[in-house]
Order: C-alpha cells, then structure tokens, then sequence
C-alpha cells in the first residue's frame, strides 16, 4: 500500500469565494418536503425536518440551516404542522465520482436532535435499482447528542441501518466548535476514512465481515449534504433548541496515483 499517494484535483467547490451568493443548480439538486412524495415518509427516518429551498444559502460558506417554526406553522408533513425547516442538496445526474481522494472542510451544527451527513448514494438509484442495493457511503454522519462523535459507514444490500459496515472514534472537542475536514480515500475494493488527514478506519472486500456480502461500491456515486432533525439515529431534539446550522467551506476531489473519475452530466 501506498502510504503517501501522487493526488490530482479534478473538481473543488470553494463556498468561501466571496462572489457566489447561492449554489449553481447546474451542480446541484434540491430535496424538498417530508420524503412523502418519494414514498419515503420522513425520509425513511421518521424525521422532524421538512427541506426547504430557503434553508440552503451561500454567505463565504454553504450554510444548511435548520429553524423551528413553531406550533402554528403552514407547512403540513406527515405528523402535522411542520416543527422544523433545513436543507439537503445533491448531485444526482449532474456530478458522479468513482474512486479517488473526496474531502470536504465543514463545521457541524450544535444542538441535541441535529443530524448533519456528508455522503453518498449509488448512481444506479436513479435506474431502477433499490436502496441498499445501490449502495450507500457515509463519508461522516454525528448528531448533537454525541457532539464529539466521528462516525464513517457503509451500507450495502446485507449490511444497513444500525447494521452498517461502520466505524466510531470520539474527538476531545465538540465538532460544532471548528472547521474539520472529513474525506474518504476510495479505491477498487477498498474504502479508507480520514478525519483532518489522519486515517481512523479501513474496510476492504476480503475482509472477514464483508465476505460473502455484495460490494455495489465499484461504481459511480453522488454526492449529498444535509441537515436533518431528529429521527432514529439522532434521537430527542431539544425542546430549546430554535436553530442550528451546519457550515460547509469546500470539497475536493482528487485522483489517487491516477485513479478517479469525474463525471459530468
């Protein structure tokens, strides 16, 4: 293995360059509402938040930002009046990347019931095949109960939900208080976490826990941000809690010693 590898920049998204004010739709997508529409009831999460375009904006950083709206909000979800509005974005049909360096410097919401996620899903969602088939990486995934906690998964078609193939490390400070940087290191077979440059986790195919189970990450995958509230996997909001807001600086995506593709759509 090669421990200091030859990385090429094939695509950056600089939020902090001061003459954007919004994101380019030519990249990105939006998800909007509950997941109702997509059959997904809050997003397959029993979810608090309904995504808003609004809630997505660029101010010398990409800004998701989560606000409560009270007992007497409009928006309808599937429990009733909306407790909170966020965001999510996407590049599905538009950027796809497979193998390589992908990084991202962000700064993580604080409050308990945040539920902030840098990851990616399977291009061959958009074509016919199912989640978890398609495959599913979380370069990082933390909630504001366990404000310390670094967290990177992969889910496949044997191995998702709380049965993802994961790994969990605790920093010494709360990640709402700085920009980290969170990357994954993505090769044939073989997937490797980073946390501010320093490895924390490896899985590879011939692992024990990964025979004799399917490995749909060999393909082309898009990249998503959001911010959700609540739900199974980031537990009771805070009752106080009025917003949070998660903080992205840039992504980068490398080649490793020649091997990564970008695809534009």
């Amino acid at each position: 293995m090669n421990t200091n590898p030859e990385r090429k920049l094939l695509w950056f998204q600089d939020f902090s360059n001061h003459s954007l004010n919004s994101i380019d739709e030519n990249i990105w997508n939006y998800d909007l509402g509950d997941g109702s529409h997509v059959g997904l009831i809050g997003w397959g999460n029993n979810e608090r938040e309904f995504y808003t375009k609004g809630s997505v904006s660029v101010q010398s950083s990409l800004i998701i930002q989560a606000t409560h709206q009270g007992d007497e909000s409009p928006i309808q979800t599937y429990y009733g009046p909306a407790e909170w509005t966020s965001g999510k974005i996407h590049t599905a049909n538009k950027v796809g990347f497979k193998f390589g360096y992908l990084e991202v410097r962000a700064k993580m919401p604080h409050g308990k019931g945040t539920w902030p996620a840098i990851w990616l899903l399977g291009d061959s969602l958009n074509h016919g095949v199912a989640w978890p088939t398609c495959g599913e990486i979380d370069i990082f995934e933390g909630t504001g109960n366990h404000p310390f906690q670094i967290q990177g998964t992969l889910h496949g078609p044997e191995y998702f939900g709380t049965d993802g193939a994961t790994m969990i490390f605790q920093h010494s400070n709360e990640l709402s208080e700085d920009f980290h940087t969170y990357a994954i290191s993505w090769s044939e077979n073989r997937m490797e976490w980073f946390f501010d440059g320093e490895s924390y986790n490896t899985i590879s195919r011939e692992d024990e826990v990964m025979r004799d189970r399917e490995w749909p990450f060999n393909a082309e995958f898009y990249l998503i941000l959001n911010l959700a509230i609540g739900g199974w996997f980031a537990g009771d909001v805070d009752p106080e809690l009025r917003s949070a807001h998660f903080e992205i600086d840039w992504i980068k995506y490398f080649s490793e010693n020649g091997v990564g593709e970008l695809f534009l759509h």
